[in-house]
């Protein structure tokens, strides 16, 4: 079964803010001060499609969320790195929720940012979170939210999740369980505990896309799996900038139609009646586009 985020999915999602290298055309350096640094969250500008050899069905998400461990300005020349914050574990994460294009929710606590010049900016995720349709059999149309963890705190905090995993949770955080995947039952109940989820037949594990669920969860794809849980994802505006008068930096994640997946029923959502054991169908929760700027 093809399910895979591909070599961008990351634990670390580093924001280059670097100029171009070209020798034929050197960037020109723009003076900001920077004031603030805030992540919005963009649902109509779409993702760039991954599975560009099949015709899939891209669903942008009611909502999002995004847990963050840490927040780092990356300073270049004689500028130190300055740390926004940095968080110790997957429970005490800087989360932030987002419906519609016009939210912007600052990175910045009130610390004042050194004067100097800055590179990049640094981002630890510890997962990314969906509002999605889901098609049940005997309930009709639900909103689920589907976490994707992309960190381990099993191996890091004696937690339960996988990096790869993906699981259900109520919008006020209380977690449902796992989603299997194929073999779903009808109406796409969540699966607990975790190797319930990814067990079949007599104990044996489901594999995903050759990697078995005992160890990762459906998102497991042998790029990403083998490089976490620090695989980095790059993004090269076209300016340079070092703080002089005043500015604020946007980190821009770009989500629609993020969601995208075989609609093998022709209903326009996903549920078990798109998935054939026979026929494995394709889903994935494609990783934002970044974009970055300074106002």
């Amino acid at each position: 079964m093809k399910r895979s985020l591909y070599a961008m999915l990351g634990l670390l999602i580093l924001i280059s803010m670097a100029c171009s290298k070209s020798d034929d055309n050197p960037p020109t350096p723009e003076s900001k001060l920077i004031t603030n640094v805030k992540l919005k969250v963009s649902f109509t500008d779409p993702v760039s499609s991954q599975k560009s050899d099949l015709e899939l069905t891209k669903e942008t998400p009611m909502a999002y969320k995004v847990a963050l461990k840490s927040a780092t300005l990356i300073g270049s020349g004689t500028t130190a790195n300055h740390q926004l914050f940095n968080e110790t574990n997957l429970a005490s994460s800087q989360t932030f929720d987002f419906t519609d294009n016009n939210v912007l929710q600052s990175l910045f606590s009130g610390n004042s940012i050194p004067e100097g010049s800055y590179s990049k900016i640094k981002l630890e995720v510890y997962y990314l979170q969906m509002k999605i349709r889901i098609a049940t059999i005997n309930r009709g149309e639900e909103h689920r939210n589907i976490r994707v963890y992309l960190s381990d705190d099993i191996e890091n905090e004696s937690g339960t999740h996988h990096a790869g995993d993906m699981v259900q949770y109520s919008d006020a955080g209380l977690e449902h369980g796992w989603l299997l995947g194929e073999n779903q039952m009808p109406d796409m109940d969540p699966v607990s505990p975790r190797n319930a989820a990814y067990q079949h037949g007599s104990g044996g594990w489901y594999d995903f896309n050759g990697k078995s669920g005992q160890h990762y969860g459906p998102f497991g794809d042998e790029d990403f799996m083998n490089n976490a849980p620090f695989p980095i994802y790059n993004v090269q505006p076209t300016f340079s900038f070092s703080t002089l008068n005043g500015g604020t930096i946007i980190i821009d994640l770009n989500i629609g139609g993020c969601w995208q997946f075989q609609d093998k029923s022709g209903d326009t959502m996903f549920g078990a009646a798109d998935l054939d054991p026979n026929d494995p169908t394709s889903w994935e929760m494609v990783l934002p586009d970044v974009q970055v700027t300074i106002e």
